[in-house]
């Protein structure tokens, strides 16, 4: 079964928040989910012990010796496994990413994330060649401008283009509706219409960007088969 990571070696980017919203968008559309939380701040394992109905598995990331076969084990157990990473290089790191399908890198539309972001790829492609096999990745934008994408947006993204870094295109926006979900400890597709504002629009936003990343989980996939001879 398909192993998301999620990566970044800056704060604030809303790695987390990304995980969880793709984690609850797939139990939301009737996926089995475990998700392993790494991050030192333990995002994702405060709000699914305080939600009522997390729907998905969560666990720490384990000891580097149990952590090949703690994603192993989640993969036979659900149809998709989420790790969410320490943003610092490590052993850790480097044992979870040899066994992801994907790595999800998040950034603000900022030429300081940007930076920050290339230090994920180097990781990814440093662990890549070591074990010498392709292990693709994907940048994600973060808290972007709803209504117009800002300068600083379309120039990262033009910088990518000419680079060859693969980006989602669908970007997640500022909402005040995915910080709810910390706030009452609910998925966004648990929260009321009435308490948040822009909800709909926030769901319409966190469907997409599921989609696609499942849509790039089976491309690949696709892919990877008929390179086979």
């Amino acid at each position: 079964m398909p192993v998301i990571s999620f990566a970044s070696p800056k704060g604030g980017v809303g790695k987390s928040t990304s995980a969880l919203l793709l984690a609850t968008g797939l139990t939301a559309a009737g996926a089995s989910v475990t998700v392993i939380d790494g991050d030192p701040n333990r995002t994702v394992e405060g709000w699914a012990t305080s939600a009522a109905e997390p729907g998905f598995r969560w666990a720490r990331l384990p000891s580097d010796d149990d952590i090949i076969d703690a994603i192993e084990a989640a993969s036979e157990a659900t149809q998709f496994v989420i790790v969410d990473l320490e943003g610092t290089a490590n052993l850790a790191m480097a044992r979870a990413i040899s066994r992801t399908d994907l790595v999800v890198i998040p950034l603000q539309a900022s030429p300081v994330d940007a930076r920050q972001a290339s230090r994920a790829i180097k990781m990814v492609m440093a662990q890549a060649k070591e074990l010498r096999r392709e292990i693709p990745f994907r940048m994600l934008f973060t808290r972007v401008n709803p209504a117009i994408a800002t300068r600083d947006e379309k120039e990262i993204r033009s910088q990518f283009i000419e680079a060859n870094i693969p980006a989602l295109k669908t970007a997640l926006n500022e909402r005040a509706a995915f910080r709810a979900m910390f706030t009452h400890y609910r998925s966004l597709w648990d929260l009321e219409d009435d308490s948040v504002n822009g909800l709909t629009k926030a769901k319409a936003n966190a469907t997409e960007f599921v989609r696609e990343v499942t849509q790039t989980i089976r491309d690949l996939r696709t892919a990877g088969q008929e390179g086979v001879v």
